[in-house]
């Protein structure tokens, strides 16, 4: 999401540096797609950002202590991209923001009072980056349980005819079953397209909390259904017309799958998903943040 974000504010003209303060793996500095990247500490990145004097500091996640302090030490405006309500992000809230960016309109809907200059961004996803023909699987993205992989493979138990793909996450421990010869695991991989999209028929989604859901609107891109567990993030995402059952209720997805096995149903189902993706065109939602992000400027 963010790269996204930062991509729209080079595209106007505006110079950006990412400095990132977790990433062991990763060289002192280097490019990413365009955008210029420092791993480092809090000392040196400080030290980077006394050096260069943004005009803003955009943070989220466990930096925004950091660089709220930072920036009131610099005078230099911040802006903090809020993507969830759990414990202790809201209190990133009374560090007081010079612009709070959330990622969904329910989040703002929670919020909105706490934080006077705001705008949703949801996380943007390019169709066409993701768009392929689909294939044959059932697929959870993440083997996470809070994910739903204990539901993904008792669906897989239960329907042995039905091939299904399951994705290793980047987070969060991984259950990783290879003893469900209709089960076909998958590597953390950041080539959805080509290796995860194309080999689905039907995405599962039975989190147990998703703000957003980004996977679910890169599957949609595809045409590709999505039957998710309804936390607000996902009925946001995937809209009215999306289908939704309760995690906690085995057989009713069971239903659902088999249900859209019928040609009719998938199809309706898949031009649904379509007309959802046309509907998350993300550009001008990207628009509104590069003004807003101009507007904190001197």
């Amino acid at each position: 999401m963010l790269h996204a974000m930062v991509k729209a504010l080079q595209a106007q003209g505006h110079e950006v540096l990412v400095i990132a303060t977790v990433l062991p793996e990763a060289p002192p500095s280097y490019t990413y797609e365009g955008v210029p990247v420092f791993a480092t500490n809090l000392v040196y990145g400080q030290q980077i950002l006394a050096d260069w004097r943004p005009d803003v500091i955009v943070t989220h996640h466990d930096n925004t202590v950091r660089a709220a302090r930072i920036a009131r030490k610099f005078k230099i405006p911040f802006a903090f991209l809020m993507h969830n309500d759990l414990a202790g992000t809201p209190g990133m809230l009374d560090l007081g923001p010079d612009l709070v960016v959330f990622n969904t309109e329910w989040m703002r809907d929670k919020f909105a009072e706490r934080a006077p200059n705001n705008l949703v961004v949801h996380p943007p996803v390019f169709a066409e980056q993701h768009r392929t023909v689909p294939g044959y699987a059932v697929t959870l993205v993440n083997l996470n349980r809070n994910k739903g992989a204990d539901l993904f493979y008792d669906l897989a138990r239960r329907m042995p005819d039905q091939r299904f793909l399951g994705v290793v996450g980047g987070h969060g421990e991984q259950v990783v079953r290879r003893d469900l010869p209709n089960v076909v695991i998958q590597d953390h991989t950041d080539r959805m397209r080509e290796q995860v999209w194309c080999r689905t028929r039907v995405l599962l989604m039975p989190s147990v909390y998703e703000s957003y859901g980004m996977a679910g609107v890169e599957a949609l891109a595809s045409g590709i259904p999505v039957i998710a567990h309804p936390t607000p993030g996902l009925l946001e995402s995937q809209g009215p017309r999306g289908i939704f059952v309760d995690r906690d209720d085995p057989d009713a997805w069971e239903v659902a799958l088999r249900v859209l096995s019928a040609p009719g149903i998938y199809e309706r189902a898949r031009l649904s998903a379509l007309e959802r993706s046309a509907e998350l065109d993300p550009r001008p939602e990207l628009t509104a943040w590069v003004a807003a992000i101009e507007r904190l400027t001197p």
